[in-house]
């Protein structure tokens, strides 16, 4: 049953002054963005010799796997991901190394506890927290194809996910997280964000307590297209090497062309909490900004959440096996099908953008 919608702005106000009053590392007006807009740009919050060093790291697994020399601009044109992929956009796998946050990077890692609500919601209290030197490049390719400003109607928006099945209080991402490596400039392969896509993500995972398989909400997904055209406001990522940016973990996001020649190294990093996110907190007990910014986004001040199915665990839909792809390609279609029936259907303008449907369901749904 539906809970009766209320919202007393003041008592928002008073939760919103006990989260902050516990952020060690983020303003006031930081949180306030974190809450308003859904992601903050924290600067500085890991050193330069960092960056440098994955960004170092990444040139030299991409001279070595694809012929990529750093100094000319045409070895970058190639479709690293695949056939369909952006062109220039590559996943570096790194050496292996690793930095713990809480000694390498403290601005960084006491910056997201205040997110989460500290670091005593996360498993061993972060003491384990660590960044690899792996890196998601978006390459400069100029005059390879014109920049178009983020809009609902183009490929690829999703929300980050693969690995579990989406709940409202899904412990598995309590935070998106994106060290930068280098510096982004406007229109040099910066993320594409909805800012305003926190509230629909949230009442469609508040509708659904039984949760929503991962494909569902992948760059493909067939929920996408029916999410992100209820967004208006689009932004692109921008920094400098050394900031971080913290998004919310409904965030819908995207690739970018990278029209210039400053290439682009970042990481996209799942903060996973010790126990899912709580949404009636008692007294006393002060509740995290995502917590806040879902409660804001739902119009509640507390609300009462249950999944009625247990968490489950997914093996990302490029590492399955023939078999076990056939068996999840089952369960999304039985997703699909019964979500037809209640009357969510995939916009008719999705497969002109390459997203899935559940639009063949329609007259099995009527």
């Amino acid at each position: 049953m539906t809970q009766p919608r209320s919202f007393d702005p003041a008592a928002f106000e008073s939760a919103f002054d006990a989260a902050a009053a516990n952020c060690r590392e983020l303003s006031r007006s930081d949180a306030e963005q974190f809450v308003e807009r859904g992601y903050v740009v924290v600067k500085g919050a890991f050193s330069k010799d960092i960056a440098a060093a994955v960004c170092a790291a990444a040139w030299r697994e991409l001279g070595e796997k694809h012929g990529v020399d750093r100094h000319d601009p045409d070895t970058w044109n190639q479709p690293f991901m695949g056939r369909k992929a952006v062109t220039g956009y590559v996943r570096t796998q790194g050496t292996g190394r690793r930095f713990l946050l809480k000694s390498c990077a403290p601005r960084a890692f006491y910056a997201q506890a205040d997110i989460i609500g500290g670091a005593d919601r996360l498993p061993g209290n972060g003491a384990a927290l660590a960044w690899g030197d792996a890196a998601i490049g978006n390459l400069g390719l100029p005059n390879t194809a014109s920049w178009q400003p983020p809009h609902p109607r183009q490929p690829g928006w999703h929300k980050d996910g693969w690995h579990f099945r989406h709940f409202l209080d899904s412990p598995e991402q309590g935070l998106l997280t994106v060290p930068i490596f280098s510096d982004i400039l406007p229109r040099s392969g910066g993320t594409f964000i909805a800012s305003d896509s926190i509230a629909p993500v949230a009442r469609l995972l508040e509708s659904l307590p039984a949760g929503l398989h991962p494909d569902s909400v992948q760059g493909g997904g067939y929920l996408i297209p029916g999410l992100v055209e209820q967004c208006t406001r689009f932004e692109e990522l921008t920094g400098e090497a050394g900031d971080v940016a913290l998004l919310h973990p409904y965030m819908l996001h995207r690739v970018s062309v990278n029209p210039s020649i400053r290439p682009r190294f970042i990481a996209n990093a799942a903060l996973v909490l010790a126990q899912p996110m709580r949404f009636a907190r008692e007294p006393g007990d002060a509740y995290s900004l995502v917590e806040l910014t879902t409660l804001r986004a739902l119009q509640r001040n507390a609300l009462d959440y249950r999944a009625t199915r247990p968490a489950q665990a997914f093996k990302p839909f490029p590492f399955r096996i023939e078999e076990e792809a056939d068996k999840q390609r089952r369960r999304l279609n039985e997703e699909k099908a019964e979500l037809a029936a209640q009357g969510l259907i995939t916009p008719a303008w999705a497969a002109e953008m390459g997203y899935d449907s559940n639009r063949t369901y329609l007259r099995t749904a009527s």
